[in-house]
């Protein structure tokens, strides 16, 4: 695979269980978007901008609970109409995990100096563990200051190496 961010798809995670799944990668040197990818179908993303300069802001982080994939092939199509299909949830899987480290590492290849980020409270009533989760994964959870979107009831914050 290539070694520029901007190629569409230019990684690959796994899962806990080892799992392959692509990583989209769409920027344009500003906005970047992550998706991870199952059978074509976007089961979560991450999002950041570099800003200020040194500085990578976190956006979302999303893994998606309830994906219904698009079938393959028309039979399937026509078994969906009589058997519904279940959603797949793809949460707790480590998927997430490995989106953060992405975006980690992404961070350090343009040498940023540090990561934040805002946690809203729908997201931490969504998520309990959010919090721990972040903390885990070396960030430091700070009280909201001007540098975090209107709403959000803490920061995260990161300094890299």
């Amino acid at each position: 695979m290539s070694d520029n961010l901007l190629d569409p798809i230019y990684h690959v995670v796994r899962d806990r269980e080892g799992r392959e799944y692509p990583l989209r990668v769409d920027g344009d040197g500003g906005l970047f978007i992550v998706k991870v990818l199952q059978q074509g179908c976007k089961i979560g993303n991450v999002q950041w901008v570099f800003h200020p300069p040194g500085q990578m802001c976190l956006g979302d982080l999303i893994i998606d609970d309830a994906v219904v994939h698009t079938p393959q092939n028309l039979a399937i199509a026509l078994l969906q109409l009589v058997f519904k299909p279940q959603p797949v949830d793809y949460r707790r899987r480590g998927l997430g995990t490995e989106l953060l480290r992405f975006a980690i590492a992404q961070a350090r290849r343009r040498g940023a100096r540090r990561i934040y980020g805002s946690l809203m409270q729908e997201d931490i009533v969504r998520n309990p563990n959010l919090v721990d989760w972040y903390k885990k994964h070396g960030f430091h959870i700070v009280p909201p200051t001007s540098e975090n979107v209107p709403g959000a009831v803490m920061g995260i914050s990161m300094d890299l190496k």
